[in-house]
Parts: structure tokens; sequence; C-alpha cells
């Protein structure tokens, strides 16, 4: 599997991690083959290095269409902190319309779920300028259906990170750029091979997807 840090996006067939999700959004497609992930950076519009919304969103969804597995759409997931989604001033629906504009990029019609991880309780709290623990995120494919756990970051152990550009593989490994683009060449240019949880993490009940919604634009 891979693990998606900023500004990454992979595929594999059966799971996709995601490192120290704090401002950021965790956003993953199920295909009938496997899944699509991209690590959306958590700042506002990406305006402080140059990105855009819609330039991440249009290179996501160039990467999923140019992709050599590419399959019938099922289902689109996210898990962010929506009290810390900060790309959208004002409002508390910013995580919604991210995910519209990742839809429509994708030319996706059909169910939305979302797991808002500012509703787990006794979340553990953070340090420096972070007043609470980022998290790991996984989704995880089994046959139909797709499970996705998540753990405070810090009560997870892994090796020191390596260079993303040595294990880019040009298909399923990849990075979008500053400008838009899907490239081999990592704006951040670190990545993990293993992330241990310290056992199986928590899983989300499809009871706790509550922000869902069908996106039919």
């Amino acid at each position: 599997m891979y693990y998606l840090y900023e500004h990454q996006v992979g595929y594999h067939s059966l799971a996709l991690g995601f490192p120290s999700i704090d401002s950021c959004n965790a956003i993953c497609l199920q295909t009938k083959s496997g899944l699509f992930g991209v690590h959306v950076y958590g700042c506002d519009a990406f305006n402080h290095i140059g990105r855009s919304m819609e330039k991440e969103s249009d290179a996501f969804a160039s990467f999923v269409e140019n992709h050599n597995s590419k399959s019938d759409f099922l289902h689109l997931y996210s898990a962010c902190f929506h009290g810390k989604r900060g790309w959208l001033n004002g409002g508390t629906d910013g995580w919604k319309k991210e995910l519209q504009m990742y839809a429509r990029a994708l030319g996706y019609k059909g169910k939305v779920s979302v797991f808002n991880l500012s509703t787990v309780p006794s979340w553990p709290g953070g340090t420096g300028t972070s007043t609470s623990d980022s998290a790991y995120v996984e989704f995880r494919r089994v046959f139909d259906k797709v499970t996705i756990l998540y753990k405070p970051w810090t009560q997870c152990v892994h090796p020191d990170e390596i260079k993303a550009s040595s294990i880019a593989d040009g298909v399923n490994y990849r990075s979008i750029t500053h400008k838009g683009e899907v490239s081999d060449k990592f704006w951040f240019d670190k990545a993990l091979t293993t992330i241990g949880s310290g056992g199986t993490g928590f899983v989300v009940s499809p009871e706790s997807l509550r922000m869902s919604f069908n996106h039919k634009k």
C-alpha cells in the first residue's frame, strides 16, 4: 500500500494510508478495481505556495482518468477535522464545498460519505501551535466495502521518512505540483514505507458517517 503525504496522489487495489491529517483532508475514491486517494493540504486555497483548490482537484481527476486501472466509480470518501479545515474563510461547510469541487472535477455522481474527526471524544492534545494531535487515516477495501480506520498520529510508530521520489513509479504513486500537474517531482518529497498503529486502530462505523450527501451535478 501507499502512504500519501501532502499533495501526493496514489492508487492501490486494497488500501491507502494518510499520515498526520491535521488541517488536511484525506479524500478517497472507491472504484470497482481499487482505491484512488489524494492528501489535500490544509490551508486557505493554498495561496501561500501558489496553489488553488481547482488545480489540485483537476490534477487528481487527471490522475484517475489516465490511470490504467480506472474503472466504474462507486463511492467518494473523506476524513478530516471539520473544526480545522481552513481553506475556506467563514462558514462551517467548507468541507462539503471542497468535496463537491472534487466530485465535479472527477465527473462523479453519487454518494459522498464524510467522517468528521472533530467528533471523536477525548482526542489527545497537540504540540506547538496545534491544539490537538493529528490523525492517521487508512481506507481499506474488502470486496465491495470500504472500512475507514483512524488513530492519533502520536500513537503510531514508523521508520524514518525517505524521499518520495525514490519510490515513485510513474503510475500508482505520484505528486501534484504547484502548477497543478501530476508529476514524479514531489513538492513534499517525503514518504513512509510502513506505519504501525500499535493495533488495528479505531474503525469508523457506518453510523458515524453522518455527514453524507449525494452529489448529482
